[in-house]
Parts: structure tokens; C-alpha cells; sequence
């Protein structure tokens, strides 16, 4: 899908792509001209400053305070005071595509029906901050999610204020400066709006919308990964026969089969289990006892059962993950919320991160899942026992004297090793915090930030199975000793994406640089899906 050059903030609309347009390509946002939208946000906040109501966090504390009630020339003092008292992040730098798509998703938070009661200048200042790529840096460690991003997004309130560190031109520098630099206007906050600011999910959001780009294309990438497994190995197309997953019921599977099969269209590498069967008929003819044949009727299980693997990834991306995640993006995930056409101010639970939770660790399995079937090809097509003739690690010459892909075989097993581990899901470690006022918590946050770690460690076996995949295919092509064998129109696209970068192993070199190389081509998008 292209990615839009131009994005809207109107609390709606946006999609992962949006989000990516903005975050990780720095496609402009601007803010919606819909009157209807700016009259919401602007008497929202009219109504509740003038409504006296008792509000959490505004003139009651927060938290496990929330019994404390403050004096009334001391509300905006307590906004200064409760951003500060947050602004405590650990650890490495989240990287400033997160901070990017934090700031996109809280302006889309805040302008939702006007319900955050914030003012409009605010909203207008994060998109000012957007826009010049003035972006509060955030930190890895510091939230649970469960009354939002609270550590994460007190930068946010912070730089709003001219205070704290931000990603300027690549560099981290003091918000003071930059502000000079660039004569961006600091804000003071007023009632409630350091709460509105930092009491939500952005942050968790915009990893997991990250994460969910990154993993659509890795799984498409993966399906025709798969389709050259089987023509280097020789494979059946039977098992890819539409009757066979109408009758198994789950789309997803046929979709994955339909895949399959349009990727290996026209192919001169597949076999036909007809053909396979007269074979051994043949064979067989006249004998009154077993005769034992090496020609193989059934594929193994890393290729006779890759739709049926892949069907439930396809079917949680589409039908689970990413409508979570978009819907999330497009929430009001503040607390308290106000309902202007009923005049009430609503104590809610909205700021917690439990879709993000449940749906980025689901997202961790299902990458686990395709993970598991490249790593099988992967041991199948180095081991000279099962690869069908393709010789040992795929060793160009002198098998033996060259080792071939013995070291990233060994690599490679490590990387899945860690990808298993990072699959575990975080939800399941929730525990209680904030004097017992967070009692359940949801650690979207860390679920979306592993997520994007699992991401980068599932590229890298993608770049040693693509490597492997076309060394497998120029053996094979090599052996078939028919005229006509080739790979089919699709799956030739991809393997002369990998060799117009990547030479075939003839003999041993250090292979880094190719897997680095490949690494790039897929972050950069260059092979085709």
C-alpha cells in the first residue's frame, strides 16, 4: 500500500500507513480544518473549566491520591508538578520514528469529539513540534500502560513547556536551545491538560503500528520465501490444490495456498505427483512383494503443511492485530473524558493498553510461527540427508574442503533461538503498581517494544534464508539436467533481486556483508511482494 505524502489529524482516520508516512518518512501532518471538529475541542474545554465539577487529576490528586482534594489556586501548579514528577525514563533512547508517531498519535487522541477537554493550542503546539521534527526523546524502560504511557509521554509535556531533551536534526539536545534556534514558543499548561497530555497510549501505539508494517511485508516476503523452498527442494504443488483448503474451512489457508500457487506458476523446478505415481508404478509393476523406491510421493512437513502454517498468521495480521491497532490509533485513550452534549465528565479506564497488550503479543506468536517454518527450510535445504541432492551446507565447490553456509546455519539457530524467546508474551508478567491504585496493569508498552525487537531479529533470518534460497536454486538448477527447468516467472523476480547484489558461493568468503546487504534490501523495501 503507497504511503500518503499528506497526513490529517481529525481522531478518525488514520491507518498504520499514515503513521508510518509521518514517523518513519516525515510526511507532513496537518491538523483538521472540519469547524465542526475545532467548535468541539474549544467548547469542550469552555464547558469544563466553567462547569466546577470534581475532576480526577485536575482538582483531586492522581493515582492512589486521588482522596486528596486540592485547593483551587493550585490546579494548574499541579499539572506542572505531576508532568515533572513523571519525567523519569530508563535505559537506551527509543529511537525518534516512536517519538514521531507518539506526538501524531496524541494530537489524534486529543482532537477526538473534543472529549479530552484540552486546549486547542496544545494540539496546534504537537503539531508545530511534528512538523519541525522537534520530538521529545523517550525511553525503553518506565511503563506498564495501564494508566497510558504516563512515563513516556511526560517528555511530551515536557517539551510542550520549552523543558527537557529533544530529537533535533539527529542530535539530542536541551529543548531550551532548540526552541531558540528554530523560535518555537514554549506553553504553559493549564487545568487538566498535563494529565490529558500524559494519560494515554501513544507511544505503545506507535510501536505496535510499526511493528505491524514491518511484519505485513516480512510475512508476505516469507510466502515467497517459502515458494522458492519448494522449487529448490523439488516440491509438490498437490498439496497447494484450492479443494484442498475449501474443504478445511479457514480463509486464511487458502488464501496462503492461492499465494503459493501464483508464485509458482509456470514453474520448471516443481514436480507432478502424477508423473511421481506412474514412476513408481513402474517400479512396482509385477513385484508380489514391498519394493522400496526413492522417489517421494509427499513433500516433508516444511512444505506440504506452509498453508495451513501460514493461515493463521495471515488471518490475525488482517482480521485481529491490525484492527486493534488502528482503532486504537484512533481512540480517545485519556482520562477523565467529557461528553459535551451531555454535560458530564466521565472517570474512565480508557488510557488502558490491553488490545495493544494482547494484540502485539498475538503478533509476537504469529511471527514465532513463520519464524519456526524458515528455520525447518532453512535445516533442510543445508543437510545433505534431506536436501535432495543439493550437497552439504550448500557448499558451491569441493564439499568438504568449503564449508558453504555452516556458519550461518549455526547463526541462523541462534537468531531463531532469540526470536522463541522474545515470542513469550509479556501480558502474562502483569503485576500490581502505584501503591496498589494500578492493581492491573497492561505492559502494552513492552509487548510493542519487544514486537519491534523480535521484528529486527526476523529480518535477519529472513536475509540468511534468502541468501541460502538462491544458492539452493543455482545448485538445483545446475543438477536438474533438463532443458527448460527455471524458476517460475514470480520467484525468478526475487532471486535475481538477491544476485544482482549477491554472488553465488562458488567458494568460501565471509559472508557478512551479503547478509548485510540483504538485511538492507529488505528494510529499505527493494525486493518486491
Amino acid at each position: 500500500m503507497t504511503l500518503p505524502a499528506e497526513v490529517t489529524v481529525d481522531g478518525r482516520s488514520l491507518t498504520v500507513e499514515s503513521l508510518v508516512a509521518v514517523a518513519r518518512h516525515h510526511a507532513s501532518a496537518a491538523l483538521t480544518r472540519d469547524p465542526d471538529a475545532l467548535r468541539l475541542i474549544e467548547e469542550s474545554r469552555r464547558f469544563y473549566l466553567t462547569s466546577g465539577i470534581l475532576a480526577y487529576g485536575d482538582n483531586m490528586g492522581v493515582g492512589a491520591n486521588v482522596g486528596k482534594i486540592l485547593p483551587k489556586d493550585s490546579r494548574r501548579e499541579f499539572q506542572v508538578r505531576l508532568t515533572d514528577a513523571l519525567t523519569f525514563g530508563l535505559g537506551k533512547e527509543l529511537a525518534p520514528e516512536v517519538s514521531r508517531g507518539a506526538l501524531l498519535l496524541r494530537a489524534n487522541a486529543l482532537v477526538k469529539e473534543g472529549c479530552s477537554a484540552i486546549g486547542l493550542d496544545k494540539i496546534q503546539k504537537l503539531m508545530e513540534l511534528l512538523n519541525a521534527d522537534v520530538v521529545p526523546v523517550m525511553y525503553e524502560d518506565g511503563s506498564v500502560c495501564a494508566s497510558g504511557d504516563l512515563v513516556p509521554l511526560a517528555s511530551v509535556a515536557q517539551v510542550i513547556q520549552g523543558k527537557g531533551r529533544v530529537w533535533y536534526k539527529g542530535r539530542v539536545l536541551e529543548a531550551t536551545q532548540v526552541f531558540s534556534e528554530t523560535g518555537i514558543e514554549k506553553l504553559a499548561l493549564g487545568e487538566k491538560e498535563g494529565l490529558a497530555l500524559v494519560n494515554g497510549t501513544s507511544p505503545s501505539t506507535a510501536m505496535a503500528a510499526l511493528a505491524v508494517y514491518d511484519a505485513e511485508y516480512y510475512v508476505r516476503l516469507s510466502i515467497l520465501c517459502e515458494a522458492l523452498a519448494i522449487e529448490a527442494l523439488g516440491g509438490l504443488t498437490d498439496h497447494l490444490d484450492p479443494y484442498v483448503h475449501r474443504v478445511k474451512n479457514h480463509p486464511g489457508q487458502s488464501s496462503a495456498a492461492e499465494m503459493l500457487s501464483r508464485h509458482l506458476a509456470g514453474s520448471g523446478l516443481t514436480r507432478n505427483i502424477e508423473e511421481l505415481r506412474a514412476q513408481v508404478s513402474a517400479v512396482a509393476a509385477g513385484s508380489a512383494g514391498v519394493v522400496e523406491t526413492n522417489i517421494e510421493l509427499q513433500d516433508p512437513y516444511c512444505l506440504r503443511c506452509s498453508a495451513q502454517l501460514l493461515g493463521p498468521t495471515l488471518e490475525l495480521l488482517d482480521a485481529v492485530i491490525r484492527p486493534w491497532v488502528e482503532r486504537e490509533m484512533n481512540s480517545a485513550n485519556d482520562n477523565p473524558i467529557v461528553n459535551l452534549t451531555l454535560r458530564k465528565v466521565h472517570h474512565t479506564g480508557n488510557f488502558s493498553g490491553f488490545y495493544v497488550a494482547l494484540g502485539l503479543d498475538i503478533l509476537k506468536l504469529a511471527m514465532f510461527n513463520l519464524a519456526d517454518l524458515l528455520h525447518a527450510v532453512k535445516a533442510r535445504l543445508l543437510n545433505e540427508r534431506y536436501n535432495r541432492g543439493l550437497g552439504a551446507s550448500l557448499a558451491g565447490r569441493h564439499p568438504g574442503l568449503n564449508s558453504g553456509f555452516k556458519g550461518v546455519d549455526i547463526a541462523t539457530t541462534d537468531i531463531f533461538g532469540k526470536i522463541c524467546f522474545l515470542a513469550s508474551p509479556m501480558s502474562i508478567h502483569r503485576r500490581g503498581t502505584e501503591s496498589y491504585n494500578q492493581d492491573v496493569v497492561s505492559f502494552g508498552f513492552a509487548a510493542a517494544k519487544y514486537a519491534l525487537e523480535l521484528n529486527e531479529e526476523f529480518r535477519r533470518l529472513l536475509a540468511a534464508v534468502l541468501a541460502i534460497l538462491a544458492q539452493a536454486v543455482d545448485q538445483r538448477v545446475e543438477k536438474a539436467g533438463r532443458v527448460g527447468a527455471a524458476l517460475a516467472p514470480r520467484t525468478r523476480e526475487v532471486y535475481e533481486q538477491i544476485r544482482s547484489k549477491v554472488q553465488f558461493l562458488d567458494e568460501d568468503r565471509p559472508l557478512h556483508d551479503d547478509l548485510e546487504t540483504i538485511q538492507e534490501m529488505i528494510r529499505a523495501r527493494q525486493i518486491s511482494v
